[in-house]
């Protein structure tokens, strides 16, 4: 027997009068109940700090006409592939087509299509001899594909992706370094104007100038992986403007590239694919590559790989978005996959950057590892798990030849 309000109810007036001694409370019960049960009904959800939510009788109620039974019987799930699995009941007239049988579990045909269902039926007994045939059907459904039309998006692009004239290139008499780390930026969750108040003090702080700039895009540029509201694994996060998203990721990038260029005798770019946009943020590094292949002093590292590293002076530097391998690693990857760098004459500094996470947080293992935070909006998924104490900004390293000299936050 299932536990309703009748058996909670007795199991607290055994507890008042005999306190919690669970063997004879299970003697004294009327129905079977193992003492190990009886302990966990009530301090999962009948004690004074109960682990769960106190029941609501009135929802769980078991109804007893049979039609009502297989009304309440719905089961709903999501499944990896990010489809979604759905069984219920339905009138006999959402057989009729695929759109009114979607219609019937509120799935909208046009943002949905209909994977496979199957359907059955059978004659119940209404009462008073009345009999009633009821239908029953389970779908499966996917989040349909953004239809994209690639003529529009082509002509808004096409003055912005073609290379630029050259411009000259600044005499800068600095013997400092600059990296700016631009992690988890989640464009499509986020808005060029979110980012204005980042882009003024980027540009303030580079006026200070600079022997070289390193500009790390550190993934999760945008915030999905396709146009389907995934992740590159598949997740379903919602469907974002990727149109939208992918111009402001561009101009943002842009613009910080372009006051490099003019601040910097010389500006890398840098980037490693994230989870959110393992594809999708390449290809507006690759848009960035062509517009910028014409100025000599502006290099863009766009290739798919998950590490790298350079050097800024002496300075090792490496990058890794963060969720690949565990950080304990990356000391002995870098050393390994880079070595030549790593150990090159007179480098003593050895440092890398990640993000993923959200929250800045420094580990110093033989290579100092900096775990970049972010100015991206908290989602649900971060307010419900208690997610939302990580300061929300971006952070800038200055170096000397040999050594980290100055922090900054934008």
């Amino acid at each position: 027997m299932s536990w309703n309000e009748q058996t909670d109810s007795e199991l607290l007036d055994l507890i008042a009068e005999h306190g919690t001694k669970w063997t004879m409370l299970s003697e004294l019960f009327s129905v079977k109940k193992t003492p190990a049960a009886l302990r966990l009904r009530w301090q999962q959800y009948l004690c004074d700090n109960p682990r769960r939510r106190r029941p609501d009788y009135a929802e769980i109620q078991e109804p007893s006409n049979p039609i009502q039974k297989a009304i309440q019987h719905r089961k709903h799930q999501f499944n990896r592939d990010g489809s979604q699995t759905s069984e219920r009941l339905i009138p006999e007239s959402a057989l009729q087509t695929p759109e009114t049988l979607m219609k019937a579990f509120d799935y909208n045909p046009d943002m949905f299509e209909l994977v496979n269902s199957t359907a059955n039926y059978w004659d119940s007994n209404a009462g008073e001899g009345n009999v009633i045939t009821l239908y029953q059907a389970k779908v499966t459904v996917k989040p349909r594909k953004q239809t994209m039309d690639w003529k529009e998006i082509g002509e808004r692009l096409n003055e912005k992706v073609k290379p630029r004239l050259m411009q000259s290139v600044p005499f800068i008499n600095s013997d400092r370094y600059l990296v700016i780390n631009l992690f988890d930026l989640h464009f499509g969750n986020m808005t060029l104007t979110d980012y204005q108040t980042s882009l003024d003090k980027i540009n303030r702080i580079l006026n200070n100038q600079y022997k070289e700039v390193l500009i790390i895009s550190g993934g999760d540029l945008l915030n999905e992986n396709d146009f389907r509201g995934q992740t590159a694994k598949g997740t379903n996060i919602g469907a974002t403007d990727m149109e939208q998203a992918w111009e402001d990721a561009f101009d943002f990038l842009d613009m910080v590239i372009h006051a490099a260029t003019q601040n910097a005798t010389t500006v890398n770019v840098l980037y490693v694919p994230g989870n959110h946009d393992e594809y999708s943020g390449s290809t507006v590094l690759k848009a960035i590559r062509r517009i910028y292949e014409r100025q000599p002093n502006v290099y863009v590292d766009c290739e798919q790989q998950t590490f790298k590293a350079t050097l800024l002076g002496h300075n090792f530097i490496g990058a890794t978005h963060g969720d690949k391998a565990n950080k304990k690693r990356y000391p002995q990857i870098f050393a390994t996959m880079f070595s030549q760098l790593w150990g090159a004459e007179g480098v003593y500094t050895r440092e890398m950057f990640s993000g993923h996470l959200h929250n800045e947080h420094v580990l110093d293992d033989g290579l100092l590892m900096r775990q970049m935070p972010t100015r991206n909006h908290l989602d649900e998924y971060h307010k419900q798990n208690g997610f939302v104490t990580a300061h929300r900004r971006l952070q800038l390293v200055e170096y000397s030849e040999y050594e980290t000299e100055v922090i900054y936050y934008a």
